[in-house]
């Protein structure tokens, strides 16, 4: 090998990455010891909770979803507090739907029927039950 350029107290490339290595194997090694030492028990029960803590915001979220498509979809007729729910049925073969209010049969407010997609949105019933 010929002589280096850099000066005595310089590092070539290859020290360099073999110094790295050996503090990451050092670390690896005190993160292993680190869990080995860790008690199962609280791990899962601090799992759990974390876990409960997602379930209660996915539900707020999806609540917070929810109240929105009622209101956009809220019956326009008077002294009803019901909202447009979509009515899915089968038609010569395909899908269809109609949009009828939650208060049915005492609003009779609903929409023309159309041919269904999955662009349609909106709080769905089937079956003549509500879903929400």
């Amino acid at each position: 090998m010929g002589k280096s350029r850099r000066g005595s107290k310089e590092f070539s490339r290859e020290q360099e990455l073999k110094h790295e290595n050996q503090k990451l194997k050092r670390e690896n090694g005190r993160l292993r010891k680190e869990l080995a030492r860790l008690d199962l028990d609280s791990f899962n029960q601090v799992k759990e909770a974390i876990e409960e803590s997602y379930q209660d915001e996915d539900a707020q979220e999806g609540r917070v979803i929810i109240e929105k498509l009622k209101k956009e979809w809220a019956c326009k007729e008077s002294n009803c507090t019901g909202f447009l729910e979509i009515f899915t049925y089968n038609r010569a073969g395909e899908t269809w739907y109609y949009r009828i209010c939650s208060n049915s049969p005492g609003c009779k407010n609903r929409t023309r029927a159309q041919k269904y997609c999955s662009d349609v949105k909106g709080p769905i019933r089937e079956n003549g039950e509500s879903k929400i």
